[in-house]
């Protein structure tokens, strides 16, 4: 994985409602690596999908993110021993 070059978002084709982006693809949309893409939904605070051992994202779910629609859950914090 590399890290993504600033990209127009002119310049990227129109999202396919029948395609699945894989992180660095999604990314590319987002402006986000693909790193941080996998990393945010592995911690659940973006939407995405398991494939296999892969995450992808529909065009939904990208733009869910662009839109800022999509809210995380909020983490559950360790409880000290007392």
């Amino acid at each position: 994985m590399s890290t993504p070059t600033l990209v127009d978002l002119a310049e990227l084709p129109p999202l396919r409602d029948d395609v699945l982006y894989d992180a660095e693809q999604a990314g590319l949309y987002i402006g986000r690596t693909a790193i941080w893409m996998q990393r945010a939904a592995r911690d659940d605070q973006i939407p995405a999908r398991r494939v296999g051992r892969t995450w992808k994202w529909s065009a939904k779910d990208i733009r869910s993110i662009v839109a800022g629609e999509h809210v995380p859950k909020r983490r559950k914090r360790a409880r000290r021993p007392a």
